[in-house]
């Protein structure tokens, strides 16, 4: 049985092994993901616009290992390696038809924003998970700006993790009104890209 002490900011009696004080919600360990690189939001905006993009499909695949590594069971690591798997080949049509067929490319780029979406989503609940476990800390993650930010929303969230495991943010209800109208400006928008996309083909 591990030994009690009183915790340092508000004297009630923790674990002498405990991270966080169930009472008073300090931490006593500097909260950390280790191995992710190119978290600063403003350097990897800089990169991403010089390589037009490409630089958040790069992002992970660099920390693919690191991301990895925060998994709590093979459910997560399986889905990770199909989206991985998914990103590898869209990117490669993306780049293509990029040169090849400009007028296909609006699909591609599309189905690239979706694994966007689901990739974020991804890292972020394998993130929250690795931060219960580890720090005993639930930070909350906003399913909007997944949807409207997706890669800026993720570096992001990396960037003030310290801050958010050390002063637990809490976020809107997803089920909000919030929530149907920005559905449904995906939905608007999905539409009109589309219908360019047969308009240009039509004339073209």
């Amino acid at each position: 049985m591990a030994e009690e002490i009183n915790c340092p900011f508000c004297g009630n009696i923790i674990a002498s092994d405990a991270l966080r004080c169930k009472d008073c919600g300090a931490l006593f360990k500097e909260p950390e993901l280790p191995d992710i690189k190119f978290t600063e939001l403003g350097p990897f905006l800089a990169i991403d616009v010089l390589t037009l993009g490409f630089f958040s499909t790069i992002w992970f695949f660099i920390n693919a290992k690191a991301i990895n590594r925060l998994t709590t069971g093979n459910k997560d690591r399986f889905k990770l390696q199909w989206l991985f798997l998914l990103l590898a080949i869209n990117g490669g049509f993306y780049l293509f038809f990029f040169y090849k067929n400009p007028a296909s490319l609006m699909l591609f780029a599309i189905l690239q924003c979706i694994l966007y979406i689901a990739f974020t989503y991804r890292v972020l609940r394998i993130i929250q998970k690795y931060t219960e476990n580890t720090y005993d800390a639930k930070i909350e993650i906003n399913p909007y700006y997944i949807v409207l930010f997706n890669v800026f929303y993720l570096i992001h969230f990396l960037d003030t993790y310290k801050n958010r495991v050390q002063n637990l943010h809490v976020h809107f209800d997803w089920k909000s009104p919030q929530g149907i109208v920005l559905i449904l400006l995906i939905l608007i928008t999905i539409f009109i890209l589309r219908f360019y996309n047969e308009m240009y083909l039509l004339l073209h």
